[in-house]
């Protein structure tokens, strides 16, 4: 079943949130972004990025797909592509995902 609309951006916007509180604590010049590609939502670094445009080189971390009313979470493994995020397969809500995103052992994505 393919994700609503409403759904879509409801997610989109959590996660924009948990982006932009994940790059204001990291005091890294990269920055975290959410991207929509189709049904799926992306968490991806954006690296050497405008601060007027916001443009840059967008560099995917996590995916988040949207089958059979679950969120299934991914991460991206060079060389593998992606791959079932090893903790948390699927969820229920963004909010739960985005609760097991802060806790990643060593905040190994980001």
């Amino acid at each position: 079943m393919s994700v609503s609309l409403l759904e879509i951006q409801r997610a989109r916007k959590l996660l924009q949130s948990f982006c932009e509180r994940r790059s204001a604590s990291s005091g890294s010049n990269a920055q975290l972004s959410c991207q929509q590609e189709g049904d799926s939502l992306l968490i991806g670094e954006v690296a050497g990025a405008d601060s007027l445009s916001g443009a840059g080189h967008f560099r995917p971390l996590v995916k988040l797909d949207y089958r059979n009313d679950r969120w299934l979470l991914f991460w991206w493994r060079e060389g593998s592509g992606w791959q079932p995020w090893p903790h948390l397969s699927e969820a229920k809500s963004v909010q739960m995902i985005i609760d097991e995103l802060e806790q990643a052992p060593l905040q190994v994505h980001w």
